[in-house]
């Protein structure tokens, strides 16, 4: 299989694809942003709880020690 071939073929294959309207991208990218923020979010959230909760050990730690 040639190079040229290989475009041709890809350029084929795009033409046949069931392309989303411009609605449904923006739908389907508002709802990937939304998902994204809330994640964010969250796993934010549960990285300060758990660097509090380690600093709360450590200094438990310091005070038993010291």
């Amino acid at each position: 299989m040639n190079i040229l071939n290989y475009f041709r073929e890809a350029i084929s294959e795009l033409h046949r694809v069931s392309w989303p309207t411009r609605q449904q991208a923006v739908r389907i990218s508002l709802i990937v942003l939304a998902v994204t923020f809330v994640f964010a979010f969250v796993l934010g959230f549960l990285d300060t709880f758990l660097a509090w909760g380690y600093q709360q050990l450590l200094k438990l730690a310091i005070v038993k020690n010291g």
